[in-house]
């Protein structure tokens, strides 16, 4: 009964979710929570529609955990949902053992049914120090399923304009991130705005928007480039730890 008890004090202190900032400005957020309760976690992804449209969507779930033991186990989920207008939905719930020597990763993303473009995303990660690289391989396998998926934060024409133009050729590409790639616009000075390409919540390239043609196809190059270069560098660590 004290181990448990211990257990319950630490998951507050220890278990600290990844928030993904900016969440309350779109128009359907995603949300991973969790309730922790001797040894056991309740994992329960929502989507909250805060529009005046009904939506129709689909969700993707995946949560890694790593055991006591440092064994490591994934649960993928997926579906389609309708919301309605204001509507909080609950899209899966997921119970998990985990203890303090245990970690826990998990992903949720939802994609809009008809053009299948990722709209929203949230992630939770709880004791991440415990997840050590020799998991870099099984955790690839996994995170294959995200390989691909881009989401749309842009705000402006031009900004839309080169998301569609990232879209269609990012999506043809053979070798792909596996993980999303967030495509953001933030305002600048004057009429123009900056647009911010991430991968795992970091910038691996930005600019500021024009509305010329070739400017946008120049960015999208080195946006592409950006992105081939900062894959190869992970994959460059990743190797150093494979035995």
């Amino acid at each position: 009964m004290k181990y448990f008890l211990s257990f319950t004090l630490c998951t507050f202190f220890i278990f600290l979710p990844v928030v993904i900032p900016g969440q309350e400005d779109r128009k359907v957020t995603a949300r991973i929570e969790y309730t922790a309760t001797e040894g056991m976690l309740l994992l329960k992804a929502t989507a909250v529609n805060n529009t005046q449209v009904y939506r129709e969507l689909n969700y993707l779930l995946i949560s890694i955990r790593k055991g006591d033991q440092g064994n490591l186990s994934s649960n993928r989920q997926s579906g389609k949902f309708s919301v309605n207008p204001g509507e909080m939905k609950v899209l899966s719930e997921v119970n998990i053992s985990l203890y303090k020597q245990g970690a826990l990763k998990a992903f949720l993303y939802l994609k809009d049914e008809e053009t299948q473009r990722l709209i929203a995303k949230d992630s939770l990660e709880l004791n991440g120090e415990l997840f050590r690289s020799k998991t870099a391989k099984a955790e690839e396998r996994v995170f294959s399923e995200l390989s691909g998926l881009t989401i749309d934060e842009t705000k402006s024409k031009i900004g839309k304009d080169f998301y569609d133009l990232f879209y269609m050729n990012y999506s043809v590409l053979p070798d792909k991130l596996h993980a999303a790639v967030k495509i953001s616009e933030l305002p600048a000075r004057g009429n123009n705005g900056q647009i911010n390409i991430e991968v795992e919540d970091k910038v691996v390239y930005s600019f500021i928007t024009n509305p010329g043609e070739d400017y946008l196809k120049e960015q999208l190059a080195a946006a592409l480039k950006s992105i081939k270069e900062f894959n190869a560098k992970k994959n460059l660590i990743r190797n150093e730890f494979t035995y």
